[in-house]
């Protein structure tokens, strides 16, 4: 028991992070799907962040890695920007007061967490912490999802929330906890030699996360493994290395023998259970045909000229409400709101990016691109020379985000911040 209290406490850095990156799916199916935790905020925001408090813990605050300084300027002063206009913000906004103050003070929590890590904390002991709760995360909605008589085949998967009333899930939890799983799984493949659970674990865990965003249906992190995939053999694999890396893999008694398998077991479901697969297979095309029409749909935001995905559709529409308001500000001669905004959280747009522009102006804005595009000439170019492979896992994991940032969620957002700390933190180029 010694042995093990210490052996956590010497990593236990490394498990805040992947706490932090990968255990949200895990906390929701223990909170909301078997009902083991208080289905409520704090006590789901406690158990993700306790790790970071343990984290602090009988730290050593005279040893300090140094930051990528410029990264985190930047950052530090768009956060203070952010919160100067929520206490700023018209008492009569529609903003939940209390829930935008916990957000802040988490993000704080991690901006200072973050900026006392070691860098020796991303080490082989961290990747092990993603892996295994990405396969909890997995497996947990997986059993969550056959085992809710109210699925039907074909729905996007996701814990059912069950807090103020709400009546659905967010299939997002689960993809971006399946992406970061993914990223873990492949990046020990390539630095194999360090680590010892083998081949077996991280292919079968890769197939089991593929899974998760099937059944998920987000297109975000579908988009975002795509970028990431691409990316990564790209850099570190030409032609012949695949071939070779294929060729070994099939040389195996056992590849062959669950691909043999494989195919049989494909084979016989395709002949007997159509009636279960055209479903999911039809829906799966609907969503993807529908996406596409939404993008090659009427810009102008008439709803009822639009037939794609609703959700695009509607992105699409708040999009353009955006400059049409933009517009009229500088027809009236409106320049304060043009210059600094209509204020924090004016219009929920689902597009961070945009969402600066209409909330904060053209000066944050221009601001707020500067910033993020220097996270991304870091990010990109640790991916093309990766100082290590936790700096190298960090640059891959900012992907989801750099999508996110041009299709969902909000700027003021406590997990796509703290991606954008840990990048800044640990990436120093």
């Amino acid at each position: 028991m010694k042995y093990l209290l210490n052996k956590f406490l010497a990593n236990r850095d490394g498990f805040a992070v992947a706490m932090f990156l990968a255990g949200l799916p895990f906390i929701y199916f223990l909170r909301d799907g078997i009902k083991l935790a208080p289905a409520n905020t704090f006590f789901g925001v406690f158990l993700l962040f306790f790790p970071y408090f343990l984290s602090l813990l009988f730290k050593d605050f005279s040893r300090f890695d140094m930051p990528n300084k410029v990264g985190m300027t930047l950052l530090s002063i768009f956060i203070l920007i952010g919160l100067t206009y929520f206490l700023l913000r018209d008492r009569y906004s529609a903003v939940d007061g209390t829930r935008e103050l916990l957000t802040f003070v988490l993000i704080f929590i991690l901006f200072f967490g973050t900026l006392f890590l070691r860098r020796e904390s991303l080490n082989e002991t961290f990747f092990y912490f993603v892996i295994f709760l990405s396969i909890l995360g997995a497996v947990s909605l997986i059993y969550f999802t056959f085992t809710n008589p109210l699925y039907q085949f074909g729905q996007r998967a996701s814990i059912i929330l069950d807090e103020n009333g709400a009546k659905g899930g967010s299939p997002h939890i689960n993809s971006r906890g399946a992406f970061y799983g993914l990223v873990a799984c492949v990046l020990v493949l390539k630095y194999k030699k360090r680590f010892k659970i083998g081949y077996i674990i991280p292919l079968l865990t890769i197939l089991l996360l593929f899974v998760v965003l099937f059944l998920t249906q987000t297109m975000l992190a579908i988009l975002a493994s795509f970028i990431f995939l691409s990316l990564f053999f790209y850099f570190n694999y030409g032609f012949r290395q695949v071939g070779l890396t294929l060729k070994f893999l099939f040389s195996k008694w056992y590849v062959l023998l669950a691909l043999s398998l494989g195919i049989v077991k494909g084979i016989s479901s395709l002949d007997k259970d159509s009636d279960f697969i055209t479903p999911i297979t039809n829906y799966t095309s609907y969503r993807f045909n529908n996406i596409i029409k939404s993008l090659t749909g009427d810009e102008r935001g008439k709803k009822s000229e639009v037939k794609g995905d609703e959700s695009a559709n509607t992105r699409i529409m708040l999009v353009g409400k955006v400059f049409e308001r933009f517009e009229k500000n500088l027809e009236k001669g409106k320049v304060r709101y043009v210059l600094f905004g209509n204020g924090y959280n004016a219009l929920y747009i689902d597009v961070p990016h945009v969402e600066v522009l209409d909330s904060y102006g053209i000066f944050i804005f221009i601001f707020y691109s500067t910033m993020f595009f220097y996270l991304v000439k870091i990010a990109w170019r640790e991916i093309r020379n990766p100082e290590s492979m936790g700096t190298e896992f960090i640059a891959y994991a900012f992907i989801y985000y750099f999508v996110a940032n041009f299709t969902a969620g909000i700027v003021i957002d406590y997990t796509r911040l703290g991606m954008y700390i840990l990048l800044v933190r640990f990436v120093r180029k």
